[in-house]
């Protein structure tokens, strides 16, 4: 390593810097497929680059061994980053003395195709399918991993060294594996209406007999004098059985895909499998996906067989299955870096978000002088940074690149007179800054509901000159944060939550208070040189002053919906009628509240 003290100006140029630097701020995004397993590049550089904040990774991969769980936060958290990482480190101590041999098989909702239309139980086979389909992938990767050495004396060890048994039950998984494929293709094949199914089985016949040549070859060079009858003919007989008699149809329901799970468990010496179901979120379009899934993971959820969900809050339900029972554990990521919850959380945040520039530089540079102090001389332009991320990776990633490209464009541009800065400088900052808060607005600025409730809390946090509001936790409240104005304001970081249960200044109410503030990105032009409102920093402001500024989300619904002609208020006791919720009032001009009159619509609307 050289002794050159560097300095950024140096690289303004420098092609392979930048290429590295857009590498290691742009790759935030979290969308890795499984072929990450045959070559574990990906899941190395992943363990590189994690910082761990309050232990949720080592929460997670301890809780996954015998519990289920739900994972909850917005997207740009970490959220399948942390499962891939538990995934991982739950897969690479499968049959080690003294450790749980829990299995752990990720499922991407996103890779999920439903047709237009279908009933629930087209919904079953569709999913059996999918489950199918992911499990033969995944377990073929497991099983590759025999040819190395230790983690084979692991396996053998397990069977307490009889081989015969070793044999027996690794060819009837393989064979198993097979029988899922077959199903899986054959379900494909018949539900979506494709002609590849015989095509891919065909492929994947000769992947198994591959895989089935590799492995004799790797136990007979570890003198296991192990040999696995299993070969073409084999493969076909099996194949032509399962065709001619229909077997296929009779696994395509959550009650089979159980028995073959445990029948797996059992071939492999496993203590339980764990599915880690990702972007839930992802399947929101459509209610009914999300309601049969649910519905088909509450069939089936329990010991051996355990569910972690990974949610956006807002974005969708998880119907039968209830947070605390079903799912046991919750980790909620929203909650990890908030940097005004206390003085210990900003130093938190800033430490973190420190570590991860330093990690990611390191990763991409293996030099010490490219680190966090060749960008920033000082903390505070760093801390604008933090807060506009608002504990956000993905966002921090973004703002800080264009943080970057904007010195890149100071240093080559014809520079105003004085001593040009030498780092990413205050103004470099705030158009980042600004830029990401524009974007975030573009989400919705065609969606005229969604910009009216933006404008109204926006107006109302103006009207109380505070970043952070109270919503009162009522159920009524929590419904409203669901409807699609809400939960798109969530689902695109423009409102962020902050803290929950945080007792009520009024001494009147029993109701705890959430709280909840707008993005400091969208809202930067508002506090900074104008001030119509102050960005909140410390927890003492949430507790002396926000607590008192309760807002009302149901209000500007209710004013949508009566602009839409949707909702009505009754003459009489001014309730809001809903006239496609409460049609029969609707329909017989009566009061669904009880008040008895002639009639109860507004005599305007008569």
């Amino acid at each position: 390593m050289s002794n050159e003290i560097l300095e950024l100006k140096q690289f303004v140029n420098d092609t392979d810097f930048i290429s590295k630097m857009n590498l290691a701020f742009s790759d935030l995004r979290a969308d890795y497929e499984l072929t990450i397993d045959s070559k574990n590049e990906k899941i190395n550089e992943l363990q590189n680059l994690h910082v761990d904040v309050k232990n949720k990774l080592s929460d997670l991969t301890s809780f996954s061994r015998n519990a289920s769980g739900l994972i909850s936060g917005l997207r740009g958290t970490g959220k399948t980053h942390l499962l891939l990482l538990a995934r991982n480190q739950l897969n690479s101590t499968l049959w080690k003395a003294n450790s749980t041999n829990n299995l752990c098989i990720y499922i991407n909702m996103k890779r999920l195709c439903i047709p237009d239309t279908f009933d629930h139980d087209l919904f079953n086979r569709i999913f059996t399918v999918f489950i199918y389909d992911e499990l033969a992938k995944q377990l073929t990767s497991l099983l590759d991993n025999f040819s190395q050495n230790s983690i084979f004396r692991r396996f053998l060890n397990i069977f307490n060294k009889d081989k015969t048994q070793l044999k027996n039950n690794v060819q009837n998984a393989i064979l198993s594996i097979y029988t899922l494929k077959l199903i899986a293709h054959k379900g494909n094949e018949i539900y979506t209406d494709t002609s590849t199914g015989k095509y891919e089985t065909e492929e994947f016949r000769k992947d198994i007999q591959k895989f089935t040549a590799k492995l004799n070859s790797s136990l007979s060079f570890k003198d296991a004098n192990i040999s696995l009858d299993i070969d073409e003919s084999s493969l076909e007989e099996l194949s032509n059985r399962m065709i001619k008699n229909n077997t296929y149809e009779q696994y395509l329901n959550f009650q089979s895909l159980r028995t073959e799970l445990i029948k797996i468990i059992q071939l492999l010496q496993l203590d339980s499998i764990t599915f880690y179901v990702d972007e839930w979120e992802k399947i929101n379009y459509n209610p009914k996906v999300q309601e049969y899934t649910a519905f088909y993971i509450d069939r089936i959820i329990d010991d051996p067989l355990y569910f972690w969900i990974s949610v956006v809050p807002y974005r969708g339900n998880l119907f039968c299955l209830e947070n605390g029972s079903d799912l046991q554990h919750s980790i909620d990521l929203d909650e990890t870096l908030i940097y005004e919850a206390s003085s210990i959380d900003s130093a938190l945040c800033i430490n973190y978000f420190k570590d991860l520039v330093n990690k990611r530089l390191y990763f991409y540079f293996n030099d010490e002088q490219i680190n966090y102090n060749l960008l920033f001389n000082n903390d505070s332009n760093f801390i604008k940074l933090i807060l506009a991320s608002m504990g956000n990776t993905r966002d921090f990633g973004t703002m800080l690149l264009k943080s970057w490209s904007e010195y890149q464009s100071y240093r080559n541009s014809t520079k105003s007179q004085g001593r040009p800065y030498k780092y990413i400088s205050n103004h470099m900052v705030i158009s980042a800054i600004k830029n990401n808060g524009d974007k975030k607005l573009t989400n919705v600025e065609n969606d005229q509901s969604t910009l009216k409730v933006w404008n109204d809390i926006k107006s109302y946090c103006m009207s109380k000159n505070s970043s952070h509001f109270a919503i009162e936790e009522t159920g009524d409240n929590l419904d409203c944060l669901r409807e699609q104005e809400y939960s798109d304001l969530i689902y695109h970081r423009l409102l962020h939550f902050r803290k929950a249960h945080v007792p009520s200044k009024d001494a009147s109410t029993d109701s705890k208070l959430a709280i909840y503030a707008i993005n400091y990105a969208s809202s930067y032009t508002l506090h900074a040189k104008g001030r119509k409102l102050t960005f909140i920093t410390e927890y003492k402001v949430i507790h002396d002053r926000v607590r008192r500024y309760v807002y009302e989300p149901s209000r500007i619904l209710k004013e949508i919906k009566i602009k839409s002609s949707e909702v009505f208020p009754c003459y009489n006791c001014s309730e809001s009628i809903n006239m496609l919720k409460m049609k029969g009032a609707w329909d017989n001009n009566s009061c669904p509240f009880g008040y008895v009159s002639n009639f109860v619509y507004s005599p305007k609307r008569i």
